[in-house]
């Protein structure tokens, strides 16, 4: 049976919202507004050792913080300055490779770290990196475990899928500290389609400040949703909207009103 909470059409049925709508709703803030779960970051050691604080998942950043100082030999100077840097090169499950810097010059002129962030993919499982120096004058040393580079296993979050047939579903174990993937299927809510429309997710954890994040373009096409679950967490409320851009048409996906709730771990 359909869970879709009322249309609500103007300011006319601003009782009718009040009844149908979720708990909170009007709470709603910007997703920026609270800070989401740190990324993940490897540390590259001077003494030659790496480390990963944090998971690795699909689909969330990783930073990479590398000690210069593991690769020394490149580092010609040019008018008081140094004239070399230092890349991370990475791929995901042999893909294409990417680079990004992971030293700047500071204010002398002089390089010092610079963490570089990665964005993970939805799906992937395995990061491989490896890093190259390079100077003016043409010398160029690499640090790659050997020639093997260094790789990541890449975890997978959790998925809650929302299907067109009013039925939900949990893969995985939804953990705080974690990322939580959205499926939704968009025919749940076919409610102001009439014009220039779209569908938000809403969601907060143990009955704080409700966050929201767009799940649709603006021509309706749909966009990847995800949640980062925050340290310390123990439930996450989730339910949809949808809006038409003009006649503020609303209706709801929040069973009814009672919002999906889903236990943290």
């Amino acid at each position: 049976m359909p869970r879709t909470i009322a249309v609500i059409i103007l300011a006319s049925a601003a009782t009718l919202a009040a009844l149908a709508g979720p708990a909170q709703a009007s709470t709603a803030v910007p997703s920026t507004a609270v800070p989401s779960t740190a990324a993940p970051v490897i540390h590259f050691a001077a003494d030659g050792t790496d480390r990963v604080d944090g998971a690795i998942e699909a689909g969330r950043p990783v930073i990479v913080d590398y000690d210069l100082s593991r690769l020394p030999e490149c580092r010609n100077q040019y008018a008081g300055g140094d004239a070399w840097s230092i890349g991370v090169y990475y791929r995901v499950d042999g893909g294409p490779i990417q680079t990004r810097p992971v030293t700047r010059l500071d204010q002398n002129r002089h390089n010092v770290t610079a963490p570089a962030g990665i964005d993970l993919p939805p799906g992937g499982h395995d990061l491989e990196l490896w890093f190259h120096a390079g100077d003016r004058a043409g010398c160029s040393e690499y640090d790659s475990r050997s020639g093997a580079n260094y790789h990541y296993p890449i975890g997978q979050p959790a998925v809650v899928t929302f299907r067109a047939d009013w039925s939900e579903t949990v893969t995985g174990s939804i953990e705080a500290g974690h990322r939580l993937a959205l499926r939704y299927d968009t025919a749940r809510l076919p409610e102001c389609r009439d014009q220039a429309w779209r569908i938000d997710v809403f969601r907060r954890f143990d009955g704080g400040p409700a966050q929201s994040e767009t799940l649709t373009t603006g021509d309706g096409s749909q966009v990847p949703g995800s949640i980062d679950i925050p340290a310390g967490s123990h439930q996450v409320e989730i339910w949809f909207q949808v809006t038409a851009d003009q006649g503020g048409c609303t209706a709801y996906d929040s069973d009814f009103g009672a919002n999906y709730v889903y236990a943290v771990a």
